[in-house]
């Protein structure tokens, strides 16, 4: 997986807090209950009630346990499908856009001379592993997995998160793919998400803290993921806004596209 789309996957999960919880799958009463609890905390009904939210800030990539890459972003999903990030938006460094919108996608960046943006799709293979992360991010499987008939939730038991006590909520969908949220005990907040596919040998996870409410939705600033352990990428959100009213021409194909 390319670096650029690790930062993708993980500015996706940074917005995270856009579920839609209308039914269940196979799920025990305990499993039940730490999915309600968690929703409720993070903003019950106005938290279901999203469909749209636009984040901006700073992302840091680490290599080695240094930071190897740093540069602003501004992220717009609109659910199910949409997504647009833009990067390098302090106007002295290139500028690059990603946009995605089902099974399309499209890539604009600086050109070496002249104003306008260079147009090009992504390929099949940058469209699919796009895909592949975001149906098993946090936000799509809270939304759509969890109300699949063959998806099972249990309460996996307790455990400690930075001192923290926390349950753990563990969550499997039709193809197996494992998502275990640590829910903390007091404050019902997601501590941390791991998540592992069957097709792949490796764990990523994503921690949450710097919690903030924002239009009465509870939004965590300071995002931070690893893999298999190893601190790959730190997020640090600025501004939130939900629900802002975004025109779909904000996610279709740019004209230049070839």
């Amino acid at each position: 997986m390319s670096r650029s789309l690790l930062i993708r996957q993980a500015l996706i999960v940074t917005v995270f807090l856009i579920l839609g919880a209308n039914g269940y799958g196979q799920t025990t009463p305990a499993a039940r209950q730490l999915l309600d609890s968690m929703i409720k905390a993070l903003g019950g009904q106005q938290f279901l009630d999203v469909k749209e939210i636009q984040t901006t800030g700073r992302f840091f990539v680490f290599n080695k346990g240094e930071i190897s890459q740093s540069d602003l972003y501004a992220n717009y999903w609109k659910i199910p499908d949409m997504d647009r990030i833009e990067f390098g938006k302090d106007k002295t460094k290139p500028v690059r856009v990603d946009i995605n919108h089902g099974f399309e996608g499209w890539r604009l960046t600086q050109p070496a001379k002249g104003k306008d943006l260079d147009v090009a799709k992504q390929s099949e293979a940058e469209i699919d592993e796009f895909l592949k992360g975001f149906r098993t991010s946090f936000n799509y499987v809270m939304r759509f997995v969890v109300n699949a008939p063959k998806a099972t939730l249990v309460n996996a038991g307790s455990t400690t998160v930075d001192t923290k006590r926390a349950d753990i909520l563990e969550i499997r969908d039709a193809q197996k793919n494992l998502m275990r949220v640590y829910i903390d005990r007091e404050t019902r907040y997601p501590l941390k998400v791991q998540t592992r596919l069957t097709d792949e040998q490796f764990t990523d996870e994503w921690l949450y803290a710097n919690w903030h409410e924002f239009d009465g939705v509870m939004t965590p600033l300071l995002v931070v993921r690893y893999r298999d352990g190893v601190k790959l990428q730190e997020t640090r959100v600025e501004t939130v806004a939900y629900n802002p009213g975004f025109p779909d021409s904000l996610f279709a194909p740019p004209s230049k596209a070839k």
